[in-house]
């Protein structure tokens, strides 16, 4: 066994560093003045907010910009639905809904905040971009370097650039690393002892719930996997990272807050320790629902709305609202559940086992005859 005092360091030396722009779905859509740029994606951006994206512009290399003027490029792009930011030498941003007064306009930013960020521009900037040939041109210029797609002037540009921004973006939305946060912090008042610590009964090998839960990941995530709170762990653990609590937050709010705080550009499986049921398949249906658009899947045991937030699945963009919820004062993570951008999908009847949890030594001898049959 290993305390956490002795190994809660440890996380610092492996903090993973931010997802470079290539992985993140931000696209340039470049060409020359005149190749259509502003109107194919004004063309675009109905169809992807209906889809429930969250879809900001950039505009670079502005000289002298004239905004929200009628028929102006930003007037059309925030009229057809995106946020609108113009970044270079001067700097603008017209925002739908509330702003935040220190948004940093930086691409890595917005893609911490919306589901897709195109980049009108830029046609240096090493971000995967497309490229739209204007008249008569048969081809990027040289000293553009490597575009994902070209594509030529025409009626049928729109919907082919379309078609691939979708495939484009679920590839870039599964290259996110999925992490799973284990809670292992909990006081255990109401069973007497450890609960990561209680034995798995009836398993091929005498190991603990947490080594189970652990067990149970590694197929799907690999070693991605953290402990949050205090305590000792198994010796077979000792490897895994362990993150402190965060000071100015208590419950499961500081695990997921820690979680974030260290590797803030990785999908988020968070799971508590009691939970000895959870298998493969719960896991792997959770995981399922990530898609572009989707922030969260926080899923619920019954029709009567209540959430299950201890078993759930958090993208990266959750982050900032659990920042806010800590602001707020409240400790409820399940609130996050009401985010437009969270799911909360109804569990199918065989999986719901999984998110069953123990809490007295009296559910754990009812469990376990159950277990014995």
């Amino acid at each position: 066994m290993e305390t956490m005092n002795q190994n809660s360091t440890r996380y610092q030396d492996r903090q993973g560093p931010e997802l470079p722009t290539q992985q993140l779905p931000i696209l340039g859509i470049c060409g020359h003045s005149g190749a259509g740029k502003t109107t194919l994606i004004e063309a675009m951006l109905p169809e992807l907010i209906s889809r429930g994206l969250r879809v900001a512009v950039v505009k670079h290399d502005c000289r002298n910009p004239l905004v929200d003027i009628p028929g102006k490029d930003s007037d059309r792009l925030y009229r057809a639905g995106a946020d609108v930011f113009l970044l270079g030498g001067e700097q603008f941003t017209r925002l739908h809904g509330e702003g935040e007064a220190d948004f940093e306009f930086q691409l890595k930013r917005l893609a911490s905040r919306y589901d897709l960020v195109l980049v009108e521009g830029h046609g240096q900037t090493p971000i995967p971009r497309i490229w739209l040939l204007a008249e008569n041109e048969t081809a990027p210029p040289a000293e553009t370097g490597p575009v994902l797609s070209v594509f030529a002037r025409g009626e049928g540009r729109a919907p082919q650039v379309f078609d691939f921004l979708l495939q484009w973006l679920q590839e870039s939305w599964q290259q996110t690393p999925v992490w799973a946060c284990i809670l292992i912090g909990g006081r255990s008042s109401r069973m007497g002892r450890p609960k990561h610590l209680i034995e798995k009964q009836n398993a091929p090998e005498k190991n603990t719930w947490l080594e189970h839960t652990v067990g149970l990941l590694q197929p799907l995530i690999g070693e991605n996997i953290a402990l949050s709170g205090g305590g000792v762990v198994p010796a077979s653990l000792k490897h895994l990272p362990r993150l402190p609590d965060i000071p100015e937050a208590r419950g499961p709010l500081t695990g997921i807050l820690a979680a974030m705080r260290w590797q803030p550009c990785v999908s988020w499986l968070l799971i508590a320790c009691d939970m000895p049921d959870i298998s493969t398949e719960a896991v792997s249906w959770l995981l399922s629902h990530r898609r572009p658009g989707c922030w969260g899947t926080v899923p619920r045991l019954h029709e009567d709305g209540h959430v299950e937030p201890l078993l759930a699945h958090y993208d990266y963009r959750c982050g900032v609202l659990f920042e806010r919820l800590l602001a707020s004062g409240s400790l409820r993570i399940g609130q996050v559940a009401w985010h437009g951008k969270v799911e909360s999908p109804l569990i199918p009847l065989p999986l719901r086992p999984s998110w069953h949890n123990i809490n007295t030594p009296e559910e754990l001898a009812v469990s376990r005859q159950v277990e014995q049959g």
